[in-house]
Parts: C-alpha cells; structure tokens; sequence
C-alpha cells in the first residue's frame, strides 16, 4: 500500500528518470489510461501526490479534471514532460500548487 506517497503517471519514454529516483512510476501512452490508472490510485488510496505529465494531464476527461480539482487526497500536480530548448515554468507551478494548498496565491521571489 502506497497511502500518503508519491506516484508518477508518465509516457513511456519519460518513466526511467522517475523509477531511477525510487518513487512509483506508471508509464500510460494517453489520457485513457491515465484516467484509468488516477482512478486506480483514488479508489485504492496508493497516493497522497500524483505528479502527471502534463500531456497526459491535458488529455484527461474533463469530468475527471473537475474531481481531481475538489479533492483533497490526492494532490494532482501536472508537470511539463521533456522538452529541450524550451522555458521552463516551474515556478507558475510551485506558484499554483502552494495557491491550491493555502487557498491564496504567494509571490515567490
């Protein structure tokens, strides 16, 4: 049982660098499957954070996005996949992720 940990719902070409990190990696090739594994991880309670590659994140069913916006357990945190050469935006993410997690948005400088 993975309550309270970390798993990553990745595209298969993605899935070594998190396995080699030691968290739970789930490699899906589309939002179908990712949609399935989410709802997998919710109804047995395996994590309490799902890191999900954004691709697959923006290829989920939008009745699944609404859920996963009210729950609390788990936090869904959708993350850029691989892409060389482009900006990053991490920081609107952590931005956004401590905004769902206080309930107001911070500045981080």
């Amino acid at each position: 049982m993975m309550e309270g940990r970390l798993a990553v719902i990745t595209t298969p070409h993605s899935s070594a660098g998190f396995a080699l990190a030691g968290v739970s990696v789930f490699p899906e090739v589309d939002g179908v499957s990712a949609a399935r594994r989410i709802e997998l991880l919710i109804s047995e309670s395996q994590a309490g954070v799902v890191m999900i590659e954004e691709a697959l994140f923006r290829d989920l069913p939008e009745d699944l996005k609404r859920v996963l916006l009210h729950k609390v357990v788990p936090v869904v945190i959708p993350i850029p996949g691989p892409s060389w050469g482009a900006e990053s935006t991490a920081h609107d993410y952590i931005v956004d992720i401590l905004r769902r997690a206080i309930g107001y948005r911070v500045r981080l400088q």
